[in-house]
């Protein structure tokens, strides 16, 4: 599990081809397609003509918004190329129309043959990418060695996040990926980088002839590179795959399939946008607001609002770079008499690494609760001087009234009840506190074979250890929860209109990040997981939102008015595109992470709505 390191389900593709256009697509083999078309053509009026009914050279035809069968895809071409299926159980057809998910090693092989000898070609496909950034492979043709010599394939998000469309250039046994020519080769010079490509549908079209390699984004051309390998001179050891690539190294693609398409010949700068314009998506925004940066580099804040009648923030103190010497190694907290205010209050350091004996750096999402007429932090730190993988939740509580001018005392890991051998073992982290029909409860995230929300009661005259054997809350299931990382981590408390409302932070922690809700009736037993309802899909992601990304690990608070605020953490459009100076850091040490408010709103059913 990681926390920190490394860099989502709304949009709905509109997919037009009618079963008239599926007709012109049977039956048209290379050798008979222009009769076929003619066909086709005379059968259809001018009013129903599409983009997508000109067939020009379609070799190979995979819609891919129904898998059927068990073992084979067919190719709706009509040419015969049908793909084989491999782990099917891990693709699924029902959260988007018009498009598989791909997951946990699922993929399909087409038939080298579609292939090989084919000198020139175009590819298109359109993808919804949830793999991040990472080494993986949309589709892949080439040799079928472990490290394969010869090969071209399409990543739609490289380890730099850059769209990447390949082709090998020479015959490096040991190092193929050297050879790399086109858009975001392994080694500068042999192409150019290809742009930033985010989290939603995109168009991707890649031409390949003798002599050059041309791709388009979303209608639009990015470039051409030379290269002198043909298809022809890759031989006959060829495989070709759908979601993956030859090098065994690297991950099977995570995310939505739908429209590949496989031509014969180099398709057209208008027949390319006429594709793109017939089958982009609908707008996704809609709802999102803008918002401004609340208060900057202070990722998973929290605000509370004490009896005293202020407001309360504190948040990870943030590291600038590796070499950073100071971040993550204290707590923060500023106050204010509104939640405006905090903006621009002082802020103060109250606790500091070096006052413990027990808790060291790495210092993550301090949360300041007021419990029992007390006040404590709770926060996660390492159990050991620079181990970043000795990370528990911890407690401090002060000694007086004051929280943000009397001192704090350490009050060491937080523990078990003594008989549940498992809470704060390994790796835990982002504890809450709410109380609850009264009852008073903890919830955290800790490492249950993935990163899990967990859930425990305690004593608020002893609130630094568990009353009660933990529970897990939530786990990663669904597809957003599972980009780069299986994570449940960073959960917050809610109780509105009879509901307890438990939100969570999903993903790896980059444009992924987004944020997932379990809800219950807040007179339910909450010990027990048959009281808890988990939603299917997350309340707020990169899409529902304009100039940044990666929403998460929130915190919920009531304005002077009594209406509901959540507080989260996302990154500025401009780090997505690595303009902050840290985008070839690790995200560990990344500390573009800053402070957002946005007001909660409520559907009919009572159910909070994040993304307006």
């Amino acid at each position: 599990m990681r926390k920190r390191y490394g860099i989502l389900g709304k949009a709905i593709c509109i997919l037009s081809v009618t079963a008239m256009v599926a007709a012109s697509f049977a039956g048209c083999s290379k050798k008979d397609n222009e009769n076929d078309t003619n066909v086709n053509e005379d059968k259809k009026t001018e009013e129903t003509k599409n983009p997508n009914d000109e067939v020009k050279g379609l070799k190979a035809y995979y819609p891919l918004n129904e898998v059927k069968g068990s073992v084979k895809l067919e190719d709706a071409s009509g040419n015969g190329y049908d793909a084989m299926i491999y782990n099917k159980n891990n693709m699924h057809t029902d959260y988007e129309d018009g498009a598989t998910f791909f997951s946990d090693g699922a993929y399909l092989e087409m038939p080298a043959d579609l292939f090989r000898g084919e000198d020139t070609l175009t590819i298109s496909v359109w993808l919804k990418n949830y793999s991040g950034a990472v080494n993986t492979s949309a589709l892949y043709f080439g040799t079928g060695e472990q490290m394969p010599v010869n090969y071209w394939l399409l990543n739609p998000s490289n380890t730099s996040g850059s769209l990447k469309s390949v082709i090998t250039d020479g015959d490096n046994k040991d190092e193929p990926y050297k050879t790399e020519a086109g858009i975001s080769p392994s080694v500068a010079g042999n192409g150019t980088e290809g742009p930033t490509t985010g989290l939603g549908w995109n168009h991707y079209v890649t031409i390949i002839t003798p002599s050059e390699l041309t791709v388009y984004f979303n209608g639009e051309k990015v470039d051409t590179v030379k290269h002198n390998k043909k298809v022809s001179d890759f031989g006959d050891n060829m495989v070709a795959y759908i979601g993956k690539s030859a090098y065994t190294a690297d991950a099977t693609y995570t995310g939505f399939i739908k429209e590949v398409k496989i031509y014969d010949e180099a398709l057209s700068e208008e027949d390319i946008m006429a594709e793109y314009k017939a089958n982009k998506p609908e707008e996704i925004k809609t709802n999102a607001a803008e918002t401004e940066i609340f208060i900057a580099d202070r990722a998973d804040p929290y605000v509370t609002k004490g009896s005293d009648g202020y407001y309360y923030f504190t948040a990870s103190y943030p590291m600038y770079g590796a070499n950073d010497k100071e971040g993550y190694d204290r707590i923060i907290l500023r106050r204010a008499e509104t939640i405006d205010g905090l903006k621009d209050a002082e802020e103060k350091v109250i606790w500091d690494e070096s006052e413990s004996d027990s808790a060291f750096r790495f210092i993550w999402a301090p949360e300041i609760h007021e419990i029992n007429g007390k006040w404590y932090v709770y926060f996660a730190a390492s159990g050991q001087a620079n181990n970043v993988w000795d990370i528990n939740c911890h407690v401090i509580a002060c000694d007086g009234n004051d929280p943000y001018n009397d001192s704090w005392t350490d009050k060491g890991k937080f523990m078990s009840n003594g008989t549940d051998a498992f809470p704060f073992t390994g790796f835990s982290l982002d504890m809450t506190y709410f109380e609850c029909n009264g009852r008073h409860y903890v919830c955290w995230a800790q490492n249950g074979g993935n990163s899990n929300v967990y859930l425990g009661e305690i004593n608020p005259d002893e609130p630094w250890k568990l009353i009660s054997d933990s529970m897990l809350l939530t786990k990663p299931e669904y597809y957003w929860e599972k980009v780069s990382i299986p994570v449940n981590e960073g959960p917050a408390a809610m109780i509105h209109d009879g509901k307890i409302f438990v939100a969570f932070s999903a993903s790896a922690t980059g444009p992924e990040y987004c944020i997932g809700l379990m809800y219950a009736d807040v007179t339910a037993d909450l010990l027990d997981i048959n009281s808890w309802t988990k939603l299917d899909k997350p309340l707020l992601t990169s899409e529902d939102l304009i100039g940044e990304y990666g929403p998460g690990h929130n915190s919920f608070v009531q304005d002077e008015n009594g209406e509901w605020v959540f507080v989260y953490h996302s990154r500025d459009e401009k780090c997505y595109k690595g303009e902050c100076g840290y985008g070839n850091e690790d995200p560990l040490y990344d500390p573009c992470r800053s402070a957002r408010v946005r007001y909660v709103k409520w559907d009919e059913n009572g159910m909070p709505i994040l993304n307006q």
